[in-house]
């Protein structure tokens, strides 16, 4: 319904118009109401409109051309007055003062909540948060994974591209002032523009990193950290960042087959131990590994014992990404040690030098001296014994002193002599001492423990000294005799041991007690065993009890071990055993020393000769 004096629309229950407050008369229904001025109202909804119109502008009825309609006059039943509170009932009075209320409250609250959103939005900024757009993936095969880290830049973008811009443009002197347009592209966003105001901002504000991005294995646990300039954020365009460092396990990593790039490469040692030398030989065997270089931490100075490592690489590539990119292969393990063995060590210890190789050396001793003794005494002069002492073993106390030997070995002898002179006068027949020696250099021993020398290699005593007769021999002189060697052991220490102590370390096994010496009784005693000068008949059919063996006196084991080597006719090089075994007719000498081998002996001559030599150098 509408007022019936005002003509606005009213609800049609009340009774008060409430923009004049005019009370209705309820059968009365208003359809338009006049005011002072060319208007009118429409015939439908009595809204008022131009005078002219001829559509409503609020309902658009067509109107009758019907002019403006006169003002409504007041009648007895429609009374135009003022309404106050005086005039209302006390309901009526009760619902208004409610309304009043009810719109001042909701007018106070309205204006509390303005205050308080302005209180807020000076207070609290608007947040983005980081993490929204953050995604990080894994790639590649166990244990040489990759990390994959991505920033949404199109949906950030998206998101803030028109709100930055905006605040850039208002506050570009400022972002000038604090940051220059040429920024640092963090890789994590390498793929935003900066030219746009969220790619600015990136720039300006957001940074960050991985802990790790390779060689990941599925389980691994990695962070990654944001390293952003929050007060830039906020001072400049309004805007607290918000975000968290994350972990994240790697997960979802193919397994790659592994393979062996050292398989097919083989290290050979050579050389002398300290010296010895490494060398890589051969080709791996795995197609993968046909690219891969291989490297010796260590190539020489090497003894057996010590390793050397051995690693797999490639110039410009890592050799594992290389292999599973172009083989999904992995090159497992990339290092390999290896133990240096096979080489051959110089002697340093007496306990290093086999039996079979000191026998050897004796020997040729033996045979050296005798040749000696041939070649140059008279028939005044007579071996009486020659009797090995033991060893003096010289050590370089430098490993690395090419001009001198590595070790030198003397063998060192007392030998008897006795001298006979007569002027048909006075007459000189003596037992004389010498101290004699043999040294081989450069001794070494195998890793089978077998020791090796070159045998040809050796060096005898170029001192000599004069026993002196003081029988007159002529006009002018004495009966003398020259030898090569030393009168006293002493004398040989000191040329051998003692002039060599600033280079060599030195090992004495020297026992002069267990020397042969020849007393005047036994000089014109002949060593008488059997008829036939054997002392074991059957030496070569049956083995003898090292009982038998150990009951023999030094001499009479000698010539045991000797009539052996006589029974295959072994020419003898000392003229004693040479004379000796000549008085028998079963000894026929028909074999040169150096045409003689052991295997010339039957098993049971083996063992006999084996278990006496042993019998002799242990009562050395």
């Amino acid at each position: 319904m509408f007022c019936q004096n005002c003509g606005k629309k009213m609800p049609n229950d009340s009774m008060f118009c409430p923009e004049c407050g005019t009370k209705q008369e309820a059968e009365t229904e208003v359809k338009q109401a006049v005011q002072n001025g060319p208007s009118k109202y429409c015939s439908n909804c009595g809204a008022k409109m131009p005078a002219d119109s001829r559509f409503c502008p609020e309902c658009r009825t067509r109107q009758e051309d019907v002019g403006e309609l006169p003002r409504i006059k007041q009648t007895n039943n429609i009374k135009s007055k003022n309404v106050t509170m005086e005039n209302l009932s006390p309901e009526e009075q009760e619902k208004i003062k409610k309304r009043n209320k009810i719109i001042g409250l909701s007018f106070a609250i309205a204006i509390g909540i303005c205050v308080i959103i302005g209180i807020i939005s000076s207070v609290i900024k608007p947040s983005i948060n980081l993490n929204k757009y953050l995604t990080i993936t894994f790639e590649g095969y166990d244990t040489v994974g990759k990390a994959v880290v991505k920033f949404d830049n199109e949906q950030f973008e998206k998101d803030y591209e028109k709100k930055l811009s905006a605040i850039s443009k208002k506050k570009s002197p400022r972002l000038s002032k604090y940051k220059s347009e040429e920024v640092y592209m963090d890789a994590l966003f390498e793929s935003y523009d900066t030219r746009t105001a969220s790619g600015k901002f990136l720039s300006n504000c957001v940074s960050g990193a991985i802990e790790k991005t390779s060689g990941l294995s599925n389980g691994d646990v990695v962070t990654y950290t944001w390293e952003c300039d929050d007060e830039y954020a906020l001072s400049t365009y309004g805007y607290k960042l918000k975000y968290e460092d994350v972990k994240y396990t790697v997960e979802g990593l193919e397994e790659a087959e592994a393979f062996d790039p050292f398989e097919g490469i083989e290290i050979v040692f050579s050389g002398i131990a300290p010296n010895g030398s490494a060398s890589i030989e051969g080709e791996p065997k795995a197609n993968a590994a046909k690219d891969l270089r291989f490297d010796l931490d260590n190539y020489d100075g090497l003894s057996v014992g010590d390793t050397v490592m051995v690693t797999a690489s490639m110039y410009y590539d890592d050799p594992v990404e290389y292999c599973i990119e172009n083989y999904g292969m992995i090159p497992s393990p990339l290092t390999k040690q290896y133990k240096v063995e096979g080489l051959d060590s110089y002697v340093s210890s007496n306990s290093e030098i086999s039996t079979d190789s000191l026998d050897e050396m004796k020997q040729q001793a033996e045979d050296v001296f005798n040749a000696h003794v041939a070649d140059n005494w008279g028939e005044d002069e007579t071996l009486k014994s020659f009797a090995y002492i033991g060893n003096y073993l010289l050590t370089n106390k430098n490993n690395d002193d090419y001009w001198n030997s590595h070790n030198v070995l003397y063998l060192v002898y007392k030998a008897q002599v006795k001298d006979e002179y007569s002027n048909g006068v006075e007459r000189y027949n003596e037992t004389n001492d010498i101290y004699w020696y043999i040294a081989y250099y450069d001794l070494l021993v195998n890793t089978d423990g077998i020791t090796t020398v070159e045998i040809s290699n050796y060096r005898t005593p170029g001192d000599r000294f004069t026993i002196d007769s003081g029988i007159n021999s002529g006009w002018w002189s004495t009966k003398s005799w020259y030898y090569y060697g030393y009168q006293t052991l002493d004398e040989l220490y000191q040329t051998v041991v003692t002039r060599n102590s600033d280079t060599y370390n030195h090992e004495d096994s020297v026992d002069e007690s267990v020397a042969e010496y020849v007393t005047e009784d036994e000089e014109d005693e002949d060593f008488i065993v059997g008829e036939d000068g054997i002392i074991f008949p059957n030496s070569s059919e049956e083995v003898i009890g090292s009982a038998e063996i150990e009951s023999l006196t030094d001499e009479e084991l000698r010539y045991a071990i000797n009539e052996l080597y006589a029974k295959h006719g072994y020419i003898f090089k000392d003229d004693e055993l040479k004379a000796y075994y000549e008085k028998y007719n079963w000894y026929d000498p028909s074999i040169k020393s150096d045409d003689f081998s052991m295997d010339m002996f039957n098993d049971v001559e083996k063992e006999n000769v084996e278990t006496m030599q042993k019998e002799r150098d242990s009562r050395n």
